[in-house]
């Protein structure tokens, strides 16, 4: 192979890379994570969850957060009815004391979703 027909091939390969991934470098799928802050409010009952903490190994934008939880909780923020969200932070208002399981998993720009990551949150008694 000439010089020019190996440079041709390198540069269509960076130009596949750059426009939409490259079957040399496939898209990684984004890792979830989230914390919980239990002191975001006075009344305990109310949690708010960050998922910013969440990653994606290829600097991809992470476009949404879905979080999974219990129907009887009380979505405070976003003022939203959906537990699929666009930005990583929700607050809810539980209804009463107890331990509950809250799971996350997010999706990059490019479709690829993270494992489902979970964590048990006790709500006190106020």
């Amino acid at each position: 192979m000439s010089l020019r027909k190996g440079l041709v091939v390198v540069v269509l390969l960076a130009a596949t890379a750059l426009l939409g991934g490259c079957f040399l470098f496939p898209n990684q799928p984004p890792v979830a994570a989230f914390v919980v802050d239990h002191d975001h409010d006075p009344n305990p009952m109310v949690v708010r969850f960050d998922a910013s903490v969440s990653t994606d190994p290829d600097d991809d934008p992470i476009v949404s957060y879905a979080w999974a939880f219990s129907d009887d909780l009380e979505i405070i923020s976003p003022a939203a009815t959906t537990k699929l969200l666009t930005q990583p932070e929700l607050v809810v208002r539980f209804p009463h004391e107890g331990t509950y399981t809250i799971q996350l998993l997010v999706r990059d720009d490019q479709g690829a979703a993270s494992a489902v990551v979970e964590a048990d949150v006790t709500v006190p008694n106020p």
